[in-house]
């Protein structure tokens, strides 16, 4: 079109074609957070689906996940854009639904690293405990009782808030810094905390195989810290792999907790497509390849704790909190150097999860401001390929919602339930893909996207009414602080398109016409 420079910030991105297949998978692994899956995020929840089983659900989800990998990988290789599926959302169906969602999401996103970043504490906890109590140091036990406390617990003083706020922020700002001065460093972070995770997490997975003949005697001391009562339980338990009430619709129900943190989660590795080296080749495989070793690791570390401990008593273990997949590693390894490397892989997960998000969130930003929502500074890179103020927005914005859980950690909790978003989002990316399918005549995709489209419908279902995803309460009400921020951000991202629009008319630009080209690379 011959208007195009005028639309456009410019004739071509500036991002530098530097991310390998490694860098996207890590990208896609930290988007799916299979270790903080494993962490405390679903297993305490299972007993509320009696005979539900996790790792088939896990199973389910996977099958579930396909449709939608296939819709984000084939236009990921068909419009391979900074931005990923906003550039094809505002494309295929409307540039206000694709900005204004595109906003909310990041909004409600760096909202949720935030948490992660404070919540971490959780993990760090967890670690100085188990490892305290199994070797009855009193120095961890009073580490995790007085300044890396639970903060899920509540009753944090003012200086232990402070202390979470500044790790938290410490760890953004060096990793945003190393991030403005150079992209390519941003994605070796990531790539470095990745590879560390996931193999700590793998070291976890062997030390269950292994210890699986003398578990009973092993994990004792562990069971008797958290509440003696749970040896004889144990003892007791049938150790079976399936339960003898097995329930398909319970575990059909687990799956809405699975998409809180694992399968859905696919926009990271298309959002840097543009910066792909062999770039078919990376759009093709790297979901594919972060999808499969996702599943493998969370279905197959459930499916070992419950052919080891059994099923039930795992049902009847995993509610208090501190028993779960990584704490039974730690407290069964038997050897302090293997005990610290899967604590710090369980602490690392965390930080990976936040490390990726430093990425993504920018090229968002990044490609808003490109198509002239966003302000055209934020659209500028420096010679290293890296989008300086996009990244300084970022830790604007990051900084403050941290001061959310220092001030009301109860109001902190229930931005969790902002999760519901996700599912939004995904269901109107979904449909994009639709329309992509019925224009250009590919069948596949508009079957891939009606089955994502009805997956996401009952998941954003899910998120609206089930207490267990906070947007509800248990006695069927919403909570309205939840309300109140996903309204919000959906009006921010509402009001910044139609003030961009004004704006950019004004000055005899055509915001629509942004939306009938692809961006330059």
């Amino acid at each position: 079109m011959s208007n195009k420079r005028n639309v456009f910030v410019r004739e071509s991105s500036g991002l530098l074609k530097q991310v390998n297949l490694l860098d996207a998978v890590m990208l896609n692994i930290g988007n799916m957070s299979a270790g903080v899956t494993l962490f405390e995020s679903i297993s305490p929840y299972v007993g509320n689906y009696p005979g539900g089983v996790l790792w088939i659900a896990s199973l389910i989800g996977l099958l579930f996940a396909f449709p939608q990998l296939y819709l984000y990988t084939y236009m990921t290789r068909r419009m391979g854009r900074t931005g990923g599926d906003y550039v094809w959302i505002s494309r295929n169906l409307n540039g206000g639904i694709g900005s204004t969602m595109a906003i909310a999401i990041m909004l409600e996103s760096v909202a949720y690293f935030a948490l992660i970043a404070f919540f971490s504490a959780s993990s760090i906890n967890a670690v100085l405990y188990t490892i305290g109590s199994v070797d009855d140091s009193q120095t961890l036990n009073s580490l995790a009782n007085n300044v890396f406390v639970n903060p899920f617990n509540g009753g944090l003083t003012f200086e232990q808030k402070a202390l979470f706020y500044g790790i938290a922020a410490a760890f953004f700002v060096i990793v945003i810094a190393l991030n403005v001065f150079r992209a390519r460093w941003g994605y070796s972070i990531v790539t470095a905390l990745g590879s560390f995770s996931l193999i700590t997490l793998l070291m976890a997975i062997i030390v269950i195989g292994i210890s699986a003949g003398r578990f009973g005697s092993a994990i004792q001391p562990f069971l008797n810290s958290i509440n003696s009562s749970l040896v004889t339980t144990y003892q007791n338990s049938p150790h079976s792999v399936l339960p003898a009430n097995f329930s398909l619709i319970s575990t059909l129900l687990l799956l809405p907790l699975f998409a809180l943190y694992t399968y859905p989660w696919m926009q990271a590795g298309p959002a840097v497509s543009a910066e792909f080296k062999q770039s078919d080749r990376v759009a093709k495989f790297n979901l594919l390849f972060a999808v499969l070793l996702t599943a493998a690791l969370v279905t197959g570390g459930f499916l070992e704790m419950d052919l080891v401990a059994g099923y039930s008593f795992n049902v009847q273990a995993y509610p208090y909190f501190v028993y779960n997949f990584w704490t039974v590693a730690i407290a069964i390894a038997g050897n302090p150097v293997i005990q610290w490397l899967i604590g710090l892989g369980a602490i690392a997960w965390n930080f990976f999860v936040l490390a990726y998000g430093v990425v993504v969130f920018s090229r968002y930003v990044f490609a808003l401001s490109f198509d002239r929502i966003l302000p055209e500074r934020l659209a500028q890179v420096n010679k290293y390929g890296s989008p300086v103020y996009a990244h300084i927005l970022d830790l604007t914005i990051t900084l403050l919602f941290l001061l959310v859980p220092v001030f009301s950690l109860n109001a902190a909790l229930s931005l969790y339930g902002a999760t519901i978003l996700g599912s939004l989002y995904f269901l109107i990316a979904s449909v994009a893909g639709i329309f992509y399918g019925l224009r250009n005549r590919v069948n596949s995709l508009v079957a891939a996207g009606s089955i994502s489209a009805i997956y996401f419908a009952f998941l954003t279902y899910e998120a609206a009414t089930n207490p267990l995803f906070g947007f509800s309460t248990t006695s069927g009400q919403i909570n309205i602080t939840t309300l109140i921020f996903v309204i919000g951000v959906v009006l921010v991202g509402a009001v910044i398109y139609l003030v961009s629009k004004y704006h950019n008319k004004k000055r005899g630009i055509d915001i629509s016409l942004v939306f009938k080209e692809i961006p330059p690379e």
